[in-house]
């Protein structure tokens, strides 16, 4: 524990980045949370229908489904958007988002940049976010979330359906499917940080990018 204002130490920091860089060449998830265990000192806990649904009280309020776009040359189309799964949360709050990778058998934590001690659980791979985090929010956290956040969910799941029809790989399909959603689900609208103001940026660039890559044709 840590009081209000404090950092979190940079001792517990480097520990977390080791357990990291452990994980993904191992790719062993139970050492994974042992690692977790041994750095922030939790207890182990045993899943139940009752820590399900107070995780789903939690995911309402602070999980997030979220699209984030970068420019990369190397991208069929230009562009590169990543759909993923998180939850912030205070270092104090570490149980909960252990909880969070104990129910979904996957996910990784990580420091958020700039913090004075805020950390992050994440979901990033395709397939757990269909397989394991929309069933597990549609059976747990539905009958209490709002309808803006099942919207989101819906919005997000045809998202990833796309992606495994390969329309990300597609021009028209990217253009007129996938970036309407992405804008639809942005967060980062007239933040000096984003990759494109507004969804016609985005196609344009994607139509621009093509252009010069492969001299196309639209």
């Amino acid at each position: 524990m840590i009081q209000p204002g404090e950092k979190i130490p940079q001792e517990v920091l480097e520990q977390l980045q080791e357990a990291n860089k452990r994980f993904s060449k191992h790719k062993k998830f139970q050492l994974y949370l042992q690692d977790l265990r041994n750095i922030f000192k939790i207890t182990p806990v045993a899943v139940s229908t009752e820590s399900k649904l107070y995780l789903a009280g939690f995911i309402g309020g602070e999980g997030l489904l979220n699209v984030s776009a970068k420019k990369q040359d190397s991208a069929a189309m230009g562009l590169v958007l990543d759909p993923e799964f998180s939850i912030t949360q205070h270092m104090n709050g570490v149980g909960t988002l252990y909880l969070a990778l104990e129910v979904f058998q996957t996910g990784r934590l990580s420091y958020k940049a700039q913090s004075n001690a805020t950390l992050v659980f994440r979901i990033d791979n395709r397939q757990s976010l269909q397989e394991k985090v929309l069933p597990y929010i549609r059976n747990y956290v539905f009958p209490y979330c709002s309808e803006a956040l099942k919207i989101r969910v819906v919005q997000f799941q045809n998202l990833l359906n796309l992606f495994d029809q390969k329309a990300h790989l597609r021009f028209d399909s990217f253009t007129n499917e996938i970036l309407p959603i992405w804008h639809a689900m942005r967060k980062q609208i007239g933040q000096s940080n984003q990759t494109l103001p507004d969804l016609i940026s985005a196609q344009n660039y994607v139509r621009d990018f093509l252009k010069k890559k492969n001299n196309f044709k639209s």
